[in-house]
């Protein structure tokens, strides 16, 4: 191994030590509390070192929020198989969704506590990943389009339009059952509930005509 290549990999290393830390600290701490220098503290980097990597806590943030997706990317693309109508695909596609915001419930909330952000439209934040193959919003943009062209899902509503509304409308009422489920029990929903109502609605509401 080369020393530019050596050098190469014992930066990415340090970069990935530095979000390692990160993740502690902010899922321990909560994001508004926690600063640099606890993050410079638990990497056991001066602060001036872990500046050259990141210049402020948004874009550490937004560092966690890309392995969050990354995870998400690869769920999706696990609950899709040839073997099963684009339909079908969409509603497993949900069910990990829910399974994410259980299993990685700190990712999860970090993703919430990003996008509730407002960034400059100039800003690096603005875009999701770098590479758009590993999007799993662009998965279940490219899974409606495969269920409108066999018509198992509707397609008087663009496949664009119809992924956006699933990703928010899925996230918010996830949302709600991760974080407000003391306003759910006062109410005697419970989070099960809540989310067994939603998806029903889902299926009834994206089926085309194969499944009418």
């Amino acid at each position: 191994m080369g020393i530019t290549e050596r050098k190469e990999r014992e930066k990415e290393q340090r970069h990935n030590d530095i979000i390692d830390a990160a993740e502690k600290i902010f899922f321990k701490q909560g994001f508004e509390n926690a600063t640099m220098d606890d993050v410079a503290e638990e990497a056991e980097l001066s602060k001036a070192t872990l500046y050259l990597y990141f210049k402020n806590k948004e874009d550490l943030h937004f560092a966690i929020c890309l392995r969050a997706l990354l995870i998400l990317f690869e769920m999706f693309k696990k609950a899709v198989s040839k073997s099963k109508s684009a339909y079908e695909n969409l509603l497993d596609i949900g069910k990990a969704y829910v399974e994410f915001a259980q299993k990685h419930s700190d990712y999860f909330k970090s993703m919430l506590h990003f996008e509730a952000k407002e960034f400059h439209p100039t800003d690096c934040h603005s875009c999701i990943l770098a590479d758009e193959n590993k999007c799993p919003l662009l998965l279940l943009i490219g899974v409606i389009g495969e269920g409108q062209k066999e018509k198992s899902v509707r397609s008087d509503i663009s496949a664009e339009i119809m992924g956006h509304l699933l990703w928010s409308q899925t996230t918010g009422v996830l949302q709600m059952a991760s974080t407000k489920k003391c306003d759910i029990l006062k109410d005697k929903i419970t989070a099960e509930n809540l989310l067994f109502a939603h998806f029903e609605i889902l299926k009834n509401g994206i089926k085309g005509q194969e499944n009418a």
